[in-house]
């Protein structure tokens, strides 16, 4: 059996307001034909297929589009919910699918057979047992009570529940067939790829290494946006295909392409995708500015300036230079910082005064009469309504 392993797409996904639609068509593309050229049975996509519930059309015809391409090349797919998905609309459109060769998994299932599936190869002289379990919701492992005996004990219940739930599901593994676990799912001590939000990638409610299934001979994980193996095991996060976000700056993306028989150990071979544009940070001093002109090619920057005062339009400034810098900074170097006034002399301003006094370090101009005219009506309306 020839299997493609790809994850966390994000469809839809926007960067500081524009969108990546391009970039996703290509390495989506990308994607497809690798699976394609390598002639793989089947591509296992584990979850976070959209960026949201309710994603733009042009993302869910990319979507169509690349399932369309791989079905009519005898290539199977099989398709988990992630948290970002909406899984009741992954269920609607599951029965249609299935009929195409495309197999989806949407909320949980009810009974632990629903998540077992069977693809043969291309020659039908191997099959595999595919476990596909998608995003497990805390709330459905944790009671409503238990949060309120303190979050460590929610979260051991957590990774107590999954444990038992994939140990359960895994039970259909069969010695004559290749064995494959498709989960999208926090690892404890996964490393984060940086662009996922921090409200579901924090270590709260994950799931101990320990907890996944001895007897699979591959592990397709989803969530964690960086390419990673999960210690020895035959565990991996295939990560996104994009850089999501500027903490996975510089990151390259992958696909994985993995040969798998029964009974034997799965070889993973991590195939690049270059479809999307880089991420870039950049720190530099402000004198120092135009010498970075045309130094990034069509990269999406994020810049922080390093300066000796308060720059005003400092934005201006640098997308003149650097027409894609997205995210633009300040930072103060020592001997600015040394100049501030100290936090005492402060103390008893009016708020007008202080935020004239803000306003003069931030932009290095006075603040205009108009606009403090307007923050003193802000403020007396706030401090009524914050009245007794």
């Amino acid at each position: 059996m020839r299997l493609l392993h790809t994850s966390d797409w994000h469809l839809g996904r926007t960067i500081r307001g524009l969108s990546r639609q391009d970039e996703c068509e290509r390495v989506v593309q990308q994607a497809a034909d690798v699976a394609i050229s390598e002639r793989v049975d089947a591509v296992l996509i584990a979850g976070d297929t959209f960026e949201t519930f309710a994603p733009p059309a042009d993302a869910e015809r990319l979507l169509y589009d690349a399932l369309s391409q791989l079905l009519r090349a005898g290539i199977r797919v099989v398709m988990i919910a992630g948290n970002h998905d909406s899984a009741p609309r992954m269920d609607a459109l599951a029965g249609v699918l299935s009929i195409a060769g495309a197999q989806c998994v949407g909320s949980v299932p009810r009974a632990a057979s629903d998540t077992v599936l069977t693809l043969p190869s291309r020659d039908g002289s191997e099959a595999a047992t595919v476990v596909a379990l998608p995003w497990v919701p805390e709330r459905l492992a944790v009671e409503y009570e238990q949060l309120f005996a303190g979050p460590a004990e929610a979260m051991q219940r957590y990774a107590g529940r999954l444990e038992t739930a994939i140990g359960r599901v895994c039970e259909a593994f069969r010695p004559d067939t290749a064995n494959v676990f498709l989960g999208h799912m926090l690892i404890d001590k996964a490393v984060a790829g940086g662009g996922e939000r921090p409200l579901q990638i924090g270590q709260a409610f994950a799931v101990q290494p320990r907890s996944l299934p001895s007897d699979a001979q591959y592990v397709a994980l989803g969530h964690v946006h960086k390419r990673q193996r999960i210690g020895a095991s035959p565990a991996y996060y295939c990560g996104s295909l994009l850089q999501l976000d500027f903490g996975e700056a510089e990151q390259q993306k992958y696909v994985h392409v993995v040969e798998v028989h029964p009974g034997l150990p799965a070889d993973v071979r991590a195939v690049e995708i270059t479809g999307g544009r880089a991420l870039r940070n950049v720190r530099l001093r402000l004198d120092e500015l135009t010498q970075h002109a045309g130094r990034y090619g069509d990269a999406y920057l994020r810049v922080v300036v390093e300066a000796d005062a308060p720059v005003l339009s400092l934005y201006e400034q640098v997308r003149e230079i650097l027409p894609n810098a997205l995210d633009v900074s300040s930072e103060l170097t020592d001997a600015a910082a040394g100049a501030a006034p100290p936090r005492e002399a402060r103390r008893g301003l009016a708020p007008d005064e202080l935020f004239s006094r803000y306003y003069r370090e931030a932009r290095g101009a006075e603040i205009s009469t108009g606009l403090l005219a307007a923050f003193n009506e802000l403020y007396e309306a706030e401090a009524q309504r914050a009245a007794p």
